[in-house]
């Protein structure tokens, strides 16, 4: 069981290492995706090891040094993700935007620049992470602890799922359901193996992948607004009907999204036991 919680972590962190040395010698655009994704992956995992080692361990104590990057390549992220959005909203709409496609190219300039400005100093191996002290904190979890603690861990994520869906639903709240329902996709495998259950949450792993990814395509849209917004500030065509015409198709699709998650949301039926 043991050995399954470390070979996860030396996976993933050697992942972001790797791809955090390819971003220190010469920005890749790839590369800052794949670090920020085995970031997601070690919190989940860290947060796994800190319920069964509440004593000793604290999950965001240990991702600090990496919090700010990942903050700023999201940034980044976010306006190449909305160049995504935008070449589609112009092969749907049959409308060409290159002013904004412009804005969106010198804003993500600007967000590399303010990355690579934000680099650490790191060691010559680009260690950020307490190897030594982690792998000993998964050493020293018992067999006994897993067996009693892991059900709780999955308890506690499914209470806070359930909690967030019984208040009305807004952005954070949504966006906050997809943290937890990625952090439980990204350890399905490990939970499986450490429960002997068939299934987490009751929801198979498929289909687990496919709300957050249902939330993400809506999250994705909820990011366009603002960056429309900052666009109309600095360039005077919030009048032009080219764009009241893609802001409005962008609003009714993130609507329609909006409402096909909270019926999902509210339909499953979470149980952290079989």
């Amino acid at each position: 069981m043991l050995q399954r919680l470390t070979n996860y972590y030396q996976e993933h962190k050697s992942v972001f290492e790797k791809n955090f040395q390819v971003v220190l010698a010469e920005f890749e655009v790839e590369a800052i995706h794949k670090m920020r994704t085995s970031t997601k992956r070690l919190r989940a995992l860290l947060q796994l090891i800190e319920y069964l080692s509440p004593d000793k361990f604290k999950a965001k104590k240990q991702l600090k040094k990496i919090r700010q990057l990942f903050k700023y390549a999201g940034k980044i992220r976010e306006i190449q993700i909305e160049m995504i959005t935008l070449a589609h909203y112009s092969e749907v709409l049959k409308i060409k935007f290159p002013e904004y496609l412009e804005y969106l190219k010198y804003r993500e300039r600007k967000e590399i620049a303010r990355f690579l400005r934000a680099l650490p100093d790191i060691d010559k191996n680009g260690k950020i992470l307490d190897d030594k002290y982690i792998l000993e904190i998964i050493q020293n979890i018992t067999d006994k602890k897993i067996s009693k603690s892991v059900l709780g861990f999955i308890e506690l994520k499914k209470q806070i799922l359930l909690d967030l869906n019984k208040l009305q639903i807004t952005n954070p709240r949504i966006h906050e359901n997809r943290t937890h329902i990625k952090q439980i996709y990204y350890l399905y495998d490990i939970l499986t193996e450490l429960t002997g259950q068939p299934e987490i949450l009751k929801i198979k792993k498929e289909k687990m992948k496919e709300i957050e990814q249902m939330i993400g395509l809506w999250h994705d849209l909820v990011n366009s607004g603002p960056l429309l917004k900052a666009f109309f500030k600095i360039k005077d065509f919030v009048k032009d009907e080219k764009y009241k015409v893609l802001k409005k198709q962008i609003f009714a699709d993130r609507k329609k999204k909006l409402k096909q998650i909270a019926s999902v949301l509210k339909s499953v039926k979470l149980k952290a036991r079989v």
